[in-house]
């Protein structure tokens, strides 16, 4: 079994927002570009692979057929903006179709860790996911790479239970609403508090069935490592350990890191090293080691060319020299943050043993 596989390809590149748009192609040459920097292409346990267009039944499992037919003949005619900028989404011409690899990248990533062939995967697509709900596009994304890849591996591949881990810095507003009523799928978010799209509170715990099984921890700026680290091993761990997910997929966002444009929260790229090196030893105890990393967010560049590769190089086992150490909180924040843990902790032994 080779170690990690990443899911890369040029159509990516053909989702096309304008200029001045911060989620742009520009994001994956920036990655690429830190990929070759580190000579990660190059290693044996690492492996690069294109994608593959995802197929209308595959989209539906999330999305209905209406609302596909819908982004297809926008798309078709030129596209343009679906709803508002920020909240909304850019559409040109070939966005349907890169859409559908970024589907078919996310699916290929779960297929070829669940057959054997990798231990872990990362697929490093666009457009992104996390926000887009069952019949709606939504903060730069168009369908929702990583529910698709839940559903996937539960209806298709009878995969019993999945945890999402989102560490976008916004909080996965379409992934949770996908989920909101199930206890199938466990899903954990670390966002940055009150901002887009302003969604995932303590209280938003899942409803019906599911809930109990949707935990957010929506934390002030600046918020490091050493509180995702906290969290992750005080609540997140016993949780996991008690829910027993045969899958873990992370919706992969890099705009907590500290250069972001858009957010204020406070990762480096060793940060994110340790969050990742949780994620591997976790999914070794749980899931034999199977975990799937989809691109979300992340919109420095700089900060794309560091922490992708440092993730990658994590996930493979092995460990590249970059310069971005930690960042220290302001003391008031960093107590603020420790209370959001303790809320979230006061919230979640209502259903789980802490």
């Amino acid at each position: 079994m080779e170690e990690t596989l990443i899911i890369y390809d040029d159509i990516f590149l053909d989702h096309l927002t304008g200029p001045e748009h911060p989620e742009n192609p520009d994001r994956l040459r920036a990655i690429l570009k830190g990929l070759r920097k580190f000579k990660l292409l190059e290693n044996p346990k690492i492996k690069l692979e294109r994608s593959r267009k995802a197929v209308m039944d595959e989209i539906c499992l999330v999305h209905s057929e209406k609302y596909v037919d819908f982004i297809e003949e926008f798309c078709r005619k030129g596209g343009g903006i679906l709803g508002t900028w920020g909240g909304g989404v850019v559409c040109s011409r070939r966005s349907f179709e890169v859409a559908c690899y970024a589907v078919g990248g996310a699916l290929k990533a779960v297929d070829e860790v669940l057959n054997g062939k990798y231990r872990n995967s990362i697929a490093l697509i666009r457009p992104p996911g996390h926000h887009a709900s069952i019949e709606l596009p939504y903060g730069f994304c168009i369908f929702n790479n990583v529910a698709i890849a839940a559903k996937y591996l539960m209806d298709v591949k009878g995969v019993a239970k999945v945890a999402i881990l989102d560490v976008d810095a916004h909080h996965g507003n379409g992934t949770q609403e996908v989920f909101e009523e199930t206890s199938k799928v466990l899903y954990v978010s670390f966002h940055q508090d009150r901002i887009f799209p302003g969604t995932g509170s303590i209280e938003d715990v899942g409803r019906g069935e599911g809930e109990g099984f949707k935990i957010n921890f929506p934390l002030p700026p600046y918020s490091n490592e050493e509180v995702y680290l906290k969290a992750l091993n005080e609540m997140v761990d016993p949780i996991l350990d008690q829910f027993k997910p045969a899958y873990i997929l992370v919706s992969a966002g890099f705009d907590a890191h500290h250069l972001d444009p858009l957010t204020g929260l406070g990762l480096s790229s060793l940060g994110y090293v340790e969050i990742y090196k949780w994620i591997r030893e976790t999914a070794e105890r749980l899931t034999g080691g199977k975990f799937s990393a989809v691109l979300e967010g992340g919109y420095d560049h700089e900060a794309l060319e560091k922490a992708v590769p440092s993730v990658v190089a994590a996930m493979a086992g092995l460990t590249i020299e970059v310069d971005d150490p930690p960042q220290k909180m302001p003391e008031n924040l960093k107590n603020a943050a420790l209370r959001v843990l303790e809320k979230v902790g006061k919230t979640m032994a209502n259903y789980w043993t802490l």
